[in-house]
């Protein structure tokens, strides 16, 4: 089994700090990282595959990085640590029994740094998503996940913006991929800035509404 890790990055000062990290916690499993940027100057990387981004938009990466992953398992991770290299292996840990691991931060056991404006805005988006597409799953906006090969390759992937991964869960399970949720702990972003806000969040919904009715 390979593992290709997918991370999208657009300014990111720490992502080689992140790579390092990634590569020691997965250092006794077969892997590549390959991040996937989008920033006006061309970052320095090291220790990984670097592709410089065409299209716009965090799902629009993932879907570039794929074309240059050779994994069987494909995760995808930010860029910022706000997602911990440390729980990759919980995720990684359960690709025997399930097609797709969502690494969530509201079931029981994870843990979340958003200050509580952001957990409520979450809380109504991701209820919105999982009641309109009937997902049954706590986190559909996680943007951590670890899914096989297969999933991809089984499925027509049209996302905008960076909710990706609700559509991976949404499509995979009307394709009868199982879903599987697992704690994390999900970190303020060391340094730089949310890249969230009104205009996204204006987006998601458009999205939720665009493979609710486009079924």
């Amino acid at each position: 089994m390979k593992i290709s890790i997918l991370i999208p990055t657009k300014n990111e000062p720490l992502i080689n700090e992140l790579i390092k990290e990634v590569h020691q916690v997965l250092k006794n499993l077969k892997h590549e990282i390959i991040v996937i940027d989008k920033s006006k100057i061309t970052p320095n990387i090291k220790d990984a595959k670097l592709v410089t981004q065409e299209s716009d938009g965090l799902g629009k990466a993932i879907i570039e990085g794929l074309a240059y992953a050779s994994g069987d398992v494909i995760v995808t991770m930010d860029g910022d640590f706000s997602h911990d290299p440390n729980d990759l292996l919980k995720l990684i840990g359960k690709i025997n029994e399930y097609d797709i691991i969502i690494g969530s931060r509201f079931v029981p056991n994870a843990k979340t740094e958003d200050r509580i404006y952001r957990r409520f805005i979450s809380f109504l988006f991701r209820k919105f998503a999982s009641i309109a597409l009937d997902l049954k799953v706590e986190d559909p906006m996680s943007g951590f996940i670890v899914a096989r090969r297969c999933v991809y390759q089984n499925l027509k992937l049209d996302p905008i913006g960076y909710k990706i991964n609700m559509e991976i869960v949404y499509k995979g399970k009307r394709n009868g991929f199982i879903v599987h949720e697992v704690p994390i702990a999900f970190h303020k972003r060391k340094t730089g800035k949310s890249k969230s806000g009104i205009k996204e969040g204006l987006r998601t919904l458009f999205f939720i509404l665009k493979l609710k009715f486009e079924s």
